[in-house]
């Protein structure tokens, strides 16, 4: 994928607008993400009624936030939709979260399995979060090198292949098969597994990986085990490594998604279609925008930093399994309903953290 340069867009805070501005601005935001139609001043007057806003005073307050940048009008429409940046102040400083239903929990928490194969949980929480948000799903593995291994098992398979179990405190169980090419006593086998263990245990598979020889290597000079030794050694990047060949990401799209507006075109769809099928754009964008705090972040257009993704939004936030990670969220249009969407995506996370504590 093509590197692009970050995109500065300029940060506000609540001081920069009146109370009639934030007023106006929240109600742009929240009616052109239910309708996709520019919002007027005619229509903003007769809803907001209570406020006693004439047509008139509003476009006044609509010219001083499209001067500072929060709306513009397209074309030659008299209305007005959110700007990146009017949505970005919109998501930090003026949203009203909105919970999920009742239904909607009870829904989350029946559709999540932590107990099944990981490549089944990550399409069935990936579908269960596309199916309630209407937008793309998206879901990957844990990060396995932040695992802690608990314990390593040898087992040999025939007399020329030989089975490494990993064992992680998070539950999770990883298998990497070996070609053995001399004999190898049970006894060898034994004995090599409890000075595995004994030498690697307790540790990150991250801090496996850096330091595996200076670990290990004596052995491979002593011992009847030796020649096991060297073999292991010669395949520690492979039985250590990230899982290459499993599937690190799981994106699952909405049936109702290309009815949106903004998928009318099939420019608009292909687009679409690339990022379903592109596992590494995808890895890029949830790598690029992660909360520091474990929150859930939301990156918006240009933010994005891919002028594909321009007229994108994705909402993400972590998971927890044991001592590692994996992350959940969705990719959608610009407008989409934020309030709500933060909500899910934080309830799922959450509905896998707990499920994976409880096992």
């Amino acid at each position: 994928m093509a590197d692009h340069k970050p995109i500065a867009i300029q940060t506000f805070s609540l001081s920069d607008l009146t109370d009639r501005e934030e007023l106006v601005l929240r109600n742009i935001v929240h009616h052109y993400v239910l309708t996709a139609n520019p919002v007027g001043s005619r229509f903003l007057s007769k809803r907001l009624d209570e406020e006693s806003l004439s047509a008139a005073t509003i476009r006044n307050v609509m010219a001083d936030l499209e001067e500072k940048g929060y709306i513009s009008h397209p074309h030659t429409s008299a209305g007005r939709v959110p700007t990146d940046q009017g949505y970005r102040l919109y998501v930090d400083m003026l949203i009203r979260m909105e919970g999920l239903t009742h239904a909607e929990q009870q829904e989350i928490r029946r559709g999540i399995h932590t107990d099944a194969p990981q490549a089944q949980l990550m399409k069935e929480t990936s579908r269960l979060i596309a199916a309630i948000s209407n937008q793309l799903g998206i879901v990957t593995a844990p990060e396995i090198l932040g695992g802690i291994l608990e314990r390593l098992e040898l087992v040999q398979l025939s007399s020329s292949r030989l089975m490494v179990i990993l064992s992680l405190r998070a539950g999770m169980v990883k298998t990497v098969m070996l070609e053995v090419h001399e004999e190898v006593s049970r006894d060898q086998m034994e004995r090599l597994t409890i000075l595995l263990n004994e030498r690697l245990g307790g540790l990150t598979i991250r801090e496996i990986r850096g330091t595996y020889r200076d670990r290990l290597l004596d052995l491979a000079s002593s011992g009847e085990a030796s020649g096991l030794v060297r073999i292991f050694l010669d395949s520690a990047e492979r039985i250590f490594d990230a899982q290459p060949g499993v599937e690190r990401v799981h994106v699952a799209p909405a049936k109702e998604i290309l009815h949106q507006p903004e998928f009318s075109s099939p420019e608009q769809v292909r687009g679409i279609v690339e990022l379903m099928e592109n596992e590494e754009i995808v890895i890029h964008l949830l790598e690029g925008h992660q909360a520091a705090d474990n929150g859930v972040h939301v990156a918006i257009g240009m933010e994005l930093e891919d002028e594909r993704m321009a007229e994108y939004s994705m909402i993400a936030t972590r998971y927890k399994v044991g001592e590692t990670h994996g992350t959940i969220g969705l990719i959608g249009p610009k407008r989409m309903n934020y309030a709500r969407l933060m909500s899910l995506v934080g309830y799922v996370a959450n509905t896998l953290t707990n499920q994976f504590d409880e096992r």
